[in-house]
């Protein structure tokens, strides 16, 4: 199906219909080249075999005895059609997440993969990769203003906390005297409870000692 969809595509691209293509001069190396040589009947018979699921109009499958010239046409399309699916099931790969170079190669044919790493190596092109460094300056540039501009930020907020509280502690610091003084005051207060407590005890322990000698005199009084 890739292989007729592509034929359709060569439809607007190749010049005269029956005519083969100009033949490329071979590439050195290991590299593999497919030629590839369309006719319009070929396209005709195949869409109708594919239809009405014989080679003949009528649909009545004939086995190539009724138009013998384009059913081994027809048979040689669909086995370079299985032959190029199973090229290019070989040759795809699963992309892994950590290489960037395979990303968008999953589920593409071999010339989508060919495309897709041809565009990646004309970014390794230096003027492209002039591009590039002079693009990742500019980003760099802008990312340290945005660091600069995040840091005077987080100082202004800083300080617009600190003026706060201590607009928040005009209050306090303006009753501190007040509090200051009235502590002074109670301190005068609790000395002076205390010597009143102390003289309070020495009056007990007075009382008691006076209370014991007239006990004792009143002894002596009975006996005399």
């Amino acid at each position: 199906r890739r292989l007729l969809q592509q034929l359709e595509v060569a439809k607007c691209s190749k010049a005269t219909a029956g005519k083969g293509p100009a033949r490329d001069p071979a590439p050195a190396g290991d590299a593999v080249t497919f030629e590839l040589y369309w006719r319009p009947e070929q396209d005709q018979f195949a869409q109708s075999a594919k239809v009405s699921g014989g080679c003949c109009p009528t649909g009545a499958p004939c086995g190539g005895l009724c138009c013998p010239s384009t059913s081994p046409q027809t048979s040689q399309v669909s086995e370079l059609e299985k032959r190029l699916a199973q090229l290019e099931a070989a040759m795809r790969c699963e992309p892994d997440s950590q290489n960037p170079l395979l990303v968008g190669l999953k589920g593409s044919s071999l010339m989508d993969t060919v495309q897709v790493l041809q565009a990646k190596v004309n970014v390794l092109d230096m003027a492209v990769l002039d591009q590039v460094e002079a693009r990742l300056q500019s980003v760099l540039g802008k990312v340290n203003e945005i660091a600069k501009h995040k840091a005077t930020v987080q100082d202004a907020d800083t300080q617009s906390k600190v003026w706060a509280t201590l607009q928040s502690w005009d209050a306090v610091a303006s009753a501190l005297p007040d509090v200051v003084q009235r502590l002074v005051t109670l301190r005068d207060l609790h000395e002076q409870a205390t010597q009143f407590g102390q003289v309070l005890v020495h009056l007990d322990t007075t009382q008691q000692e006076i209370a014991g000698a007239l006990k004792d005199n009143a002894v002596l009084l009975a006996e005399v």
